[in-house]
C-alpha cells in the first residue's frame, strides 16, 4: 500500500513540474519572440600604430524579412507586392517554382491527386514528404506557363532557413528600391543597414586579419562550441580566423533591439559599434618593405640556380615588448606576388647557422665553453661517416670569433662535449634522446621550438626530428635538424637583444568609440634569457663583430650600429609532387638587431631553396643581403632617425 501511494506522489510531482517547466519554455519564447535582435552591428575598425585605417565597415542597403506568426497567405501576398518594386535574380529551381505553383493552387492540384494516394497517406503507407511528391509531379510544364519565376525565387527566399530568423532577401538595395520598399510597410518586412568589411590597402596583410563569416553562415560548425560558450547565438556572424576571431569580443559590437508590434518590427534601440584595434603595425613601411622585397625577388628569380625560389619571408619587430612592426611573406609566381603574411606562424625551415646564439649557449650553460675557450677550426671525424668541417677553415677561434664567422667546428665540440666525450678522430659519441633535448631545452628558452604566443590563429612551433643518431646531434648544432618558423627566429633575436623572451604580438591597443584606450597590451615575458648575462654579452658582441667584419658585413649600413647572425641550411623538396624528395636545395636566414646598445628593431628574413644542387654552377644569389641592406636601413630611418 506504501509503494502504491509513493507512486501516485511521484507521478503528481512529475505533472506539476511538466506544467512548470512548460509554462516557463512558453513564456520565455513569448518573450523572446516579442523582442527581435538586429541581424549585425557594425564591427570595430582595425587601424595601424599611426591612425591609418586597415579595415572598416562599409553599410550596405538590404531587405530583412522575419516570418514572426505571419500566414502563408499573408507571405504570399508578400511576394506579389515586393515582386513589383524590386530586381532580384529569378533563377528558381524547377522543384521552387513547383512548389510556389502549389501554394497558389492547392485545391486545384489536390483535385487531381487520386483518392487511393490520400488513403495510402491516411494510413501511413507513404509519408507526407513523398504525397507532396507526388503532388509536384502532377503539375505540368503548360501549368507553370504564367507563374512568376521570380516570385518563386522570393517565395523561396522568405521560406528558407529558420522561421524564427532573420532572413537577408537581398544586399545593395537602390535608393529607389529602399524608399518603395519601406513605403509598402508589410508585416515581417524591413529594410536595414548591414555592414561588410572593407579593407582600404587591399590584399597588404588580408589573411593576417582574418574573416567574418556570412549571415547565412552564422557561427561556423568547428566554431561552435568556442563561441556558444560566450553567450553568442548560432546566426551571430563572428570572426572565424587570425585577428578577427582572437579579438571579436571587442570588436563586435552590440545589435540593434526591434519591438514586435502588430507583425511589424518597432526599433527600439541602435545598433552599438564595436571597439577598434590599434596594431603595432606601420602599414607605410610595410608597404615600403613590401616594394623591396618584391624588387629583390623579381630580380633573383631571373640569376642561376633559382628555379624553386618563390618566396621570402620578413618580421620586424620591437625587442623590448614584442610588438609586430611588419609582418611580410611574398610569393613569386610569374612577377606576381602573393601575400604570404600569415605564413610567418605557419611555414617552418631549417635555418643554419642563424641558431648559433642558441646553441653555443648549450656549451655555456654546461661549462663546456668558457670565454677563454681557444680552438683550431679544422673538421670532425665520427666514426663511419664523412667529414663534417665548417665552410672554410677559420683557424684559431674564441667563442666570439667562431660566432663571427659562423664555425661549425666549434659548435661540433660543444655536442660531443655535452655526451661526456672529448673529441678524436673517429669517435663514436653514443647521442641519445637526452642530448637532443638539452639542446631543445635551451632553445625552446630563446623561442625556437616553441610558440611565440602571437596573436594568429593555429601557430605552428616547427618540426622536431624524430631519428636519434650521433651525426644528427651535430646537424642539430649548427641548425640543419629541427624546423623553425620566421616568427620563432624572430622572438629568439629579441631574447638576445632585450635579454628576455617576450611574447609577440600586433595588438597594442583597444580603443572606445570616443578614441579613449579601453584595453592596452602589454605582452608577458615568458623568461629571461636562459645563460648568464656574461655570456649572454659575449653572444651579444659576437653578433655585432658578424655585422661589423665577419659573414654579415655585406647585409647592413655601417652607418648605425647592429647584431646580426646569418644562415645557411641544406634542404630539400618534393618537385613533382609524389610525395618523394627528389631535389636537394639550400635555404638562407639573417636575424639583426639595431642599435647594438640601445636596440629599437629587430629584423629576420628567411629565403627558402634560394638555390638548388646541380653539377653546372654552384652560384647561391644573395637575396637576404640584398633585402636587408635596403630595409634596415629604410627601417633606421623610420624609427630612430
Amino acid at each position: 500500500m506504501k509503494n502504491k501511494i509513493w507512486i501516485i506522489v511521484l507521478i503528481i510531482n512529475i505533472v506539476v513540474l511538466f506544467k512548470v517547466i512548460y509554462l516557463n519554455i512558453e513564456n520565455n519564447y513569448v518573450i523572446k519572440k516579442s523582442i527581435i535582435y538586429g541581424l549585425t552591428a557594425p564591427r570595430g575598425r582595425i587601424l595601424d600604430i599611426n591612425g591609418n585605417i586597415l579595415v572598416d565597415n562599409k553599410g550596405v542597403r538590404s531587405l530583412i524579412f522575419n516570418r514572426l506568426n505571419i500566414s502563408n497567405n499573408t507571405v504570399l501576398d508578400i511576394v506579389k507586392k515586393l515582386s513589383l518594386v524590386i530586381d532580384i535574380d529569378d533563377n528558381v529551381s524547377d522543384y521552387d517554382l513547383r512548389y510556389y505553383y502549389y501554394q497558389l493552387n492547392k485545391k486545384k492540384v489536390d483535385n487531381l491527386i487520386s483518392s487511393d494516394l490520400f488513403k495510402q497517406y491516411e494510413e501511413r503507407k507513404i509519408t507526407s514528404k513523398q504525397l507532396l511528391e507526388e503532388k509536384l509531379n502532377i503539375i505540368t510544364d503548360d501549368m507553370l506557363e504564367n507563374i512568376s519565376k521570380k516570385e518563386a525565387y522570393l517565395y523561396y527566399l522568405l521560406n528558407k532557413g529558420y522561421s524564427y530568423e532573420d532572413k537577408i532577401i537581398k544586399n545593395n538595395l537602390t535608393e529607389e528600391e529602399y524608399i518603395k520598399i519601406n513605403e509598402l510597410n508589410l508585416e515581417g518586412i524591413r529594410t536595414d543597414i548591414t555592414w561588410e568589411r572593407y579593407y582600404p590597402y587591399g590584399k597588404v596583410l588580408r589573411d593576417v586579419f582574418g574573416n567574418v563569416s556570412s549571415y547565412a553562415q552564422g557561427v561556423p560548425f568547428e566554431l561552435k562550441d568556442y563561441y556558444l560558450d560566450k553567450g553568442y547565438d548560432l546566426n551571430d556572424r563572428v570572426g572565424i580566423n587570425n585577428l578577427e576571431l582572437i579579438y571579436d569580443d571587442y570588436l563586435k559590437g552590440e545589435k540593434a533591439k526591434y519591438q514586435v508590434n502588430n507583425g511589424h518590427l518597432v526599433k527600439i534601440s541602435d545598433e552599438i559599434k564595436g571597439k577598434d584595434l590599434v596594431l603595432s603595425i606601420d602599414i607605410n613601411l610595410q608597404i615600403e618593405l613590401e616594394k623591396i622585397i618584391e624588387e629583390e625577388m623579381i630580380k633573383a628569380k631571373k640569376e642561376y640556380n633559382t628555379k624553386y625560389y618563390d618566396t621570402s619571408y620578413m618580421v620586424v619587430s620591437n625587442p623590448n615588448t614584442g610588438e609586430i612592426i611588419s609582418l611580410i611573406g611574398k610569393k613569386i609566381d610569374n612577377n606576381n606576388f602573393i601575400d604570404y603574411s600569415y605564413y610567418n606562424a605557419l611555414n617552418s625551415f631549417t635555418v643554419g647557422s642563424a641558431v648559433k646564439g642558441a646553441s653555443i649557449s648549450v656549451g655555456y650553460k654546461y661549462g663546456i665553453i668558457s670565454d677563454k675557450t681557444k680552438v683550431r677550426d679544422g673538421c670532425v671525424r665520427l666514426k663511419n661517416q664523412k667529414p663534417k668541417c665548417s665552410w672554410k677553415t677559420l683557424g684559431l677561434l674564441n667563442d666570439i670569433e667562431a660566432l663571427r664567422m659562423s664555425s661549425n667546428y666549434f659548435q661540433y665540440l660543444i655536442a660531443i662535449g655535452i655526451t661526456g666525450n672529448e673529441y678524436k678522430s673517429g669517435i663514436k659519441i653514443n647521442a641519445n634522446e637526452n642530448h637532443f633535448n638539452m639542446y631543445r631545452d635551451i632553445f625552446s628558452l630563446y623561442g625556437l621550438g616553441a610558440l611565440t604566443g602571437i596573436d594568429l590563429s593555429n601557430e605552428s612551433a616547427g618540426q622536431k626530428g624524430s631519428m636519434i643518431s650521433d651525426d644528427l646531434l651535430l646537424n642539430m648544432s649548427i641548425g640543419q635538424y629541427d624546423t623553425y618558423t620566421p616568427l620563432e627566429l624572430s622572438q629568439y633575436i629579441n631574447t638576445i637583444a632585450s635579454g628576455k623572451r617576450i611574447r609577440l604580438s600586433l595588438l597594442k591597443y583597444v580603443l572606445n568609440s570616443d578614441g579613449s584606450i579601453y584595453y592596452e597590451n602589454k605582452n608577458k615575458v615568458y623568461n629571461d634569457a636562459p645563460i648568464e648575462y656574461t655570456y649572454l654579452n659575449r653572444i651579444r658582441e659576437g653578433f655585432k663583430a658578424v655585422n661589423v667584419s665577419g659573414t654579415g658585413y655585406s647585409y647592413t649600413n655601417h652607418k648605425f650600429s647592429s647584431a646580426g647572425k646569418t644562415g645557411t641550411a641544406e634542404s630539400f623538396l618534393d618537385t613533382d609532387m609524389d610525395g618523394i624528395i627528389d631535389k636537394a636545395t639550400v635555404s638562407t636566414s639573417y636575424i639583426m638587431y639595431a642599435p647594438y646598445n640601445e636596440p629599437v628593431f629587430s629584423m629576420i628574413i628567411v629565403s627558402p631553396h634560394i638555390k638548388y644542387k646541380n653539377k653546372v654552377s654552384s652560384y647561391k644569389y644573395p637575396i637576404n643581403a640584398r633585402i636587408s641592406k635596403r630595409a634596415s636601413e629604410l627601417i633606421y630611418n623610420t624609427l630612430i632617425k
